[in-house]
C-alpha cells in the first residue's frame, strides 16, 4: 500500500496496534546512556552540602516511546546552610535545572508521592536534600525554556519514586539504629543518676542489720510480735509463695553479706561499683552492639540495587 493512500484513521489505528504490541519490540537497555554515577553524585553532595548522612540509589533502566532513560537519586539529611523541609536539586543529562522546579517530576514526587514519616523522617523539621538526575536520549522537557520535566510520563515518575524510596529505606535503617542508641544513653544516664543515693541507702540498711545482728548475739534473739508472725504465716500460703521463697535469701547468704560489711569488704563504694557494672551490662544487653560504636559517620554508605555498571562506585 502506498503511504500516500493512508488516511488519518488508518494511521491512528496503526499507531495503536504498534503501541499495544510491546512483546514484539524489545525495550532499549540504556547501554547508550552515560549517567552521572552514584559515586560521583555522592562525592559531589559531600563536597558541596556536607550532610550528616546521605544515601544514593539508581533505578533500573526504563524506556518511554522508544527512548531509554536512567534515574539516579540521592537523599541527604543535614548539612551546612541547609534549610528545614525538602530542598530538591534536579539534573537532566548532567546539566542542573535551576528554574520552574515546582512543576518538575522530581519535586512533585518528593512532596506528594513519598511518605516521609514511614522512614522516620520529619519532612517539615528535618533538613532534607533530594537530588534527582535523569539521563535519556530524549528528555521530555516541558515549555520552551526546557527548565523542568513534566510528571505526565508515568514511566519516569515511577522510576523517580522507586529511586527515592530506595534511598529512604537506607536512611531508615541508620536512623533506627541511631535512635536506639540515643534511648540507651538516656536510660543509662537516668539510672546512673540515682546510683549514689541507692548505694548509700542500701549500705545504711546493711549496717543497721549488722548492728542488730551483733546486738542479738550479745543479748539473745529478739522475737517478733504476734501480728508479724501471723502476717508472715499468711504470706507463705499465697499463690506467689513459691516465687517469694525463691527470691528470698537464705540465712547463710544474709550472714555472709553482713560478715563482709563487718570486715569492711563491702562498703558504699563497692556497692556503687557493682551497680554501675550491672547498669552497663543490662542496658547494652538488648542492643547487639556497643554503645560506643559509631552508628554512622559523616556520610552513610549507599547500597542500591545493581542495575548497570558499577565502575563509577569504586572506593576512593
Amino acid at each position: 500500500m502506498d503511504p500516500a493512500d493512508l488516511d488519518d484513521k488508518l494511521v491512528t489505528r496503526f499507531v495503536q496496534v504498534l503501541r499495544s504490541a510491546d512483546d514484539l519490540f524489545k525495550s532499549p537497555d540504556g547501554g547508550c546512556l552515560s549517567p552521572l554515577g552514584e559515586y560521583n553524585l555522592n562525592l559531589g553532595i559531600q563536597k558541596v552540602v556536607e550532610p550528616d548522612i546521605i544515601a544514593t540509589a539508581r533505578d533500573k533502566p526504563g524506556a518511554y516511546d522508544g527512548h531509554p532513560f536512567i534515574v539516579e537519586a540521592a537523599v541527604s539529611l543535614g548539612g551546612k546552610d541547609a534549610k528545614e523541609g525538602i530542598t530538591v536539586v534536579r539534573f537532566a543529562n548532567r546539566i542542573p535545572l535551576l528554574f520552574e522546579g515546582g512543576a518538575d517530576v522530581a519535586t512533585r514526587v518528593a512532596n506528594g508521592k513519598i511518605k516521609w514519616s514511614s522512614y522516620k523522617i520529619d519532612h517539615k523539621r528535618d533538613k532534607i536534600g533530594v537530588f534527582v538526575s535523569i539521563v535519556s536520549t530524549k528528555v521530555p522537557f516541558k515549555g520552551t525554556g526546557k527548565e523542568y520535566i513534566g510528571d505526565d510520563i508515568i514511566e519516569i515518575q515511577q522510576s523517580v519514586k522507586r529511586a527515592l524510596q530506595n534511598c529512604c529505606q537506607q536512611l531508615r535503617a541508620h536512623l533506627t539504629k541511631k535512635n536506639a542508641l540515643r534511648d540507651v544513653k538516656e536510660r543509662k544516664s537516668r539510672l546512673l543518676k540515682y546510683i549514689p543515693d541507692v548505694s548509700r541507702s542500701v549500705f545504711g540498711i546493711l549496717e543497721a542489720m549488722q548492728k542488730r545482728k551483733s546486738e542479738e548475739a550479745e543479748s539473745g534473739p529478739r522475737y517478733s510480735s504476734p501480728r508479724k508472725r501471723i502476717a508472715g504465716a499468711g504470706a507463705g500460703a499465697g499463690v506467689g509463695s513459691s516465687r517469694q521463697q525463691h527470691l528470698k535469701p537464705t540465712e547463710s547468704e544474709v550472714f555472709s553479706v553482713l560478715e563482709r560489711v563487718s570486715n569492711g569488704d563491702l562498703t558504699e563504694d563497692t556497692i556503687k561499683e557493682h551497680l554501675v557494672e550491672a547498669v552497663e551490662e543490662n542496658v547494652n544487653a538488648g542492643l547487639g552492639f556497643d554503645e560506643n560504636e559509631e552508628v554512622f559517620g559523616k556520610v552513610g554508605t549507599s547500597k542500591s540495587k545493581k542495575v548497570g555498571e558499577d565502575d563509577d562506585r569504586q572506593a576512593v
